[in-house]
């Protein structure tokens, strides 16, 4: 292994607050005064270790995170493709320098991370980081497209065995170039304090992680090293971002999750928001630890996501779950409710392994549609209302291939009233997969209370119409309340019933409830 030099976190609360510059000054003038040829031998390393990620818009943004060894000034420079000459000419380039920041309490090591903006969509840059007479080899980047087709990588656990995962990677690359941006399921290393490992898994990374951004989740064997070097939206819950964090590409909505923290309640709300704000036709969710796991949890992690997380997700209409941790793969049916169905409306959860380290499966659990031990990728491509998911193992064997169609569901009828919940301390608003939109009621909260409901319609109201409010408790409906009325102008309504936590109360409008034996009520939201 290359002894070079390595990070042990950027969040670093006992880091020195001496800018790297700063100390540039101190040590190039101490060089200089009592060993004058110590610059001149020593010189400088050009940066090896780069990682692209996004902190913003993937059209018009890219992150660039590198480390140097030495305190230096340093920066990128940048320019379109179509202007580079090839000849490693950047004098006609953007340029932004950057300030190192140390990453040990000795200052022995510095990382910088350079936030480029203003970027054309659906272009290719060529770039390079460092500083004069240090600079890295010319790369490649390329800014997203607003399109429907396109394609990324996703790997589980890597932990072990980065020079044997390093050689897949760059092969899964080479064979794939069209693929945009990574997904890695958690534990990048066995343990995120181990200099020598962090090394290991950077070396192996950035052959390919310097050409496409990678967006990572936290395991439970990473730690601060992980959020001390990756640049990481900020858009996640006050005091946890870039643990949690979101972002789009194309078509897609992508939402990553630290389920170390899978019980913290404010992480529930604000996972709600996210995935209610977002119109992409299609959702992901990425965390490290299992919903559905191939074999028994006996920590009851499982459990804990599927109570917090997964009603979330089932609400808004996640389609697909990447997952790692029991270092195997194991896809599963569609689930709802904790039901696999038959039509593909739910969610299918991808457990991947990408490293050495592996498990056996066989817990023979009833949603397993696939599994196989061993390292192994996968690639998801995006084709409009196709997707397709395509896992092989190490040596590019195909284990299998699995498509969701989505124009092969059935299409909702075009709404003619939105219900909207208004907000209260005794609920929490969601929605079911199919648009019903409902109110939990959370832990705490006892005896006769009112649910109240704004109906508005989004055309002109010909006849009256029906707004039905059903309690549930445990998935068994404990009553009905219905109110009939024309709602040619906004309307609130509402419903009281007895409660307690946990229990749910759905709302849903149809044009007639009754007792016919040859009328189906239509639901009209």
């Amino acid at each position: 292994m290359k002894s070079r030099f390595i990070l042990t976190g950027r969040k670093r609360p006992f880091a020195s607050s001496i800018t790297c510059f700063g100390l540039f000054l101190v040590i190039t003038y101490c060089c200089l005064l009592f060993f004058p040829s110590f610059i001149e031998a020593q010189g400088y390393l050009p940066p090896e270790q780069i990682i692209l990620t996004w902190t913003g818009d993937p059209g018009t943004t890219q992150t660039i995170t590198w480390l140097l060894p030495q305190c230096s000034p340093a920066g990128v420079q940048y320019l379109r493709a179509e202007d580079y000459d090839q000849g490693e000419n950047f004098d006609n380039a953007h340029q932004l320098t950057i300030e190192g920041i140390a990453f040990d309490i000795d200052n022995t090591f510095y990382s910088y991370t350079a936030n480029l903006t203003g970027l054309d969509p659906d272009t290719k840059y060529v770039y390079r980081v460092g500083n004069e007479g240090a600079w890295s080899k010319p790369t490649t980047f390329s800014t997203a497209a607003e399109t429907e087709n396109f394609s990324f990588l996703y790997m589980g656990d890597i932990q072990s065995g980065y020079e044997a995962w390093g050689e897949m990677l760059n092969s899964v690359y080479e064979e794939n170039p069209e693929i945009k941006f990574a997904l890695l399921g958690g534990d990048l290393t066995d343990s995120s304090h181990d200099v020598e490992e962090w090394e290991e898994f950077l070396d192996a990374a950035s052959g390919v992680f310097s050409r496409i951004p990678v967006m990572p989740t936290l395991g439970n064997h990473d730690g601060e090293s992980y959020l001390g070097f990756f640049a990481l939206p900020d858009n996640g819950p006050a005091g946890l971002e870039q643990e949690f964090y979101s972002f789009d590409y194309g078509s897609a909505h992508f939402v990553v999750l630290n389920s170390n923290k899978n019980a913290l309640p404010e992480i529930k709300q604000w996972l709600q928001r996210d995935l209610e704000a977002t119109n992409k036709k299609w959702k992901f969710a990425l965390f490290h630890h299992p919903a559905y796991p191939a074999v028994h949890d006996y920590k009851g992690i499982d459990k804990s996501i599927c109570q917090n997380w997964v009603p979330v997700l089932e609400e808004n209409g996640v389609d697909m779950v990447f997952v790692g941790h029991q270092h195997l793969y194991m896809r599963t049916h569609p689930i709802f409710q904790t039901e696999v169905q038959t039509d593909a409306d739910g969610i299918v959860y991808v457990l991947g392994n990408a490293g050495s380290k592996t498990y056996a499966g066989g817990g023979g659990f009833s949603y397993i549609a696939c599994e196989k031990t061993g390292s192994n990728y996968q690639l998801i491509e995006l084709d409009g209302d196709l997707l397709t998911l395509t896992s092989r193992e190490t040596n590019g064997e195909l284990i299998e291939t699995y498509f969701i169609n989505k124009s092969d569901r059935p299409q909702p009828q075009k709404p003619l009233y939105e219900i909207v919940p208004l907000t209260g301390d005794t609920y929490t608003i969601g929605k079911t997969t199919d648009g019903i939109k409902n109110m939990t009621v959370n832990e705490g909260q006892t005896g006769w209370k009112y649910f109240a409901v704004s109906v508005e319609p989004l055309e002109f109201a010909k006849s009256k119409a029906t707004v039905i409010f059903a309690h549930l408790r445990d998935g068994f409906q404990l009553g009905l309340s219905v109110l009939k009325a024309g709602f040619a102008t906004v309307e609130t309504v509402q419903a009281g019933f007895d409660i307690k936590g946990g229990d749910v109360i759905k709302v849903y409008i149809v044009d007639d409830l009754n007792n016919a034996a040859d009328h189906n009520p239509i639901i009209l939201q």
